[in-house]
């Protein structure tokens, strides 16, 4: 009988190389915080900053309106520059609507005839991370529609770099890793998901959006809408030009869809974007309302 060869005992697969090689590095005497480390996930360096943990996902009803968190890397460059903010807008534009007929928003018909799927509603820009209320009929559509828009987001931002530096965007030019202005990854952790279940929640949620630039800049760069209200009566509102609620006001195909949930619709009508006001309105008192609003009380028998 032949002898097996040494190099076929062991498995020839990815992680089984790795494990080998590890074995045959501690046997030729270095140290384990010497020997590189095999295929997964790289540890975090202590003291790191917490990140969105790989667990599963919540599952989603249908119209499921959720606020996603875009965080992304140091070395991306400002979003609130007009011409990032416009990549922005461009990537936002074509995958502001995701299902199983339309795959990409061409026109205004894609989104007539679109079924179930993922839809972007409101969005509020910052200098280095991204707020997103979006409305999703399940935890998967979710996913792929934030898939197409970080995908989407990567591709412009790293071909805009590579412009700007001089390179060519020629894919027979060799790896993109190594053309000049190469971003490479963009997003510094995973999204981070908060599914809004009640209406306070959600009202919450847009009021965050309209009002999250103040809380970060001393000044924003405001524009002027005309709002037309349900009784006629016309007001001006000063709206930060980084956020959806400027594009719904200023642009002719803002890069948003209309939400199909009851709660989410309702919740929208009634914000400051909506009334024209600079706080959200709020409920009347039990004293405020007439008696045919009152809700009786419930005596004890």
């Amino acid at each position: 009988m032949k002898r097996i060869p040494r190099q076929a005992m062991l498995p020839f697969g990815r992680s089984e190389r790795s494990v080998n090689r590890q074995i045959a590095e501690r046997l030729a005497g270095k140290k384990a915080r010497d020997i590189k480390r095999g295929p997964g996930r790289p540890r975090k360096p202590a003291g790191a900053k917490k990140i969105v943990p790989h667990t599963t996902r919540p599952p989603l009803g249908s119209n499921s309106a959720v606020h996603v968190t875009l965080k992304l890397r140091r070395q991306v460059p400002n979003l609130r520059n007009r011409k990032k903010y416009a990549l922005v807008k461009k990537a936002f534009s074509r995958f502001r609507f995701v299902s199983r007929s339309v795959s990409r928003v061409v026109s205004a018909g894609d989104i007539a005839r679109a079924e179930h799927g993922f839809r972007l509603v409101h969005y509020a820009v910052l200098g280095d991370h991204v707020h997103m209320l979006c409305e999703a009929d399940s935890a998967q559509w979710l996913a792929r529609g934030i898939q197409k828009l970080t995908i989407s987001l990567a591709r412009l931002f790293n071909a805009d770099a590579v412009r700007e530096a001089g390179g060519s965007l020629d894919p027979r030019a060799g790896p993109f890793r190594d053309r000049p202005g190469w971003l490479g990854t963009i997003f510094a952790e995973r999204y981070h998901l908060h599914a809004l279940e009640t209406p306070n929640e959600i009202a919450a949620c847009l009021d965050y959006l309209f009002t999250n630039a103040l809380k970060h800049f001393a000044s924003i760069s405001a524009v002027r809408c005309k709002i037309t209200l349900a009784s006629g009566a016309i007001r001006y509102l000063d709206v930060d030009g980084f956020t959806s609620f400027a594009e719904l006001h200023t642009s002719a195909d803002p890069p948003v869809a209309k939400p199909r949930g009851m709660l989410l619709q309702r919740e929208i009508r009634s914000t400051a974007w909506a009334n024209g006001s600079s706080t959200r309105p709020r409920s009347p008192s039990r004293a405020q309302r007439r008696p045919s609003q009152r809700r009786p009380h419930s005596r004890a028998t």
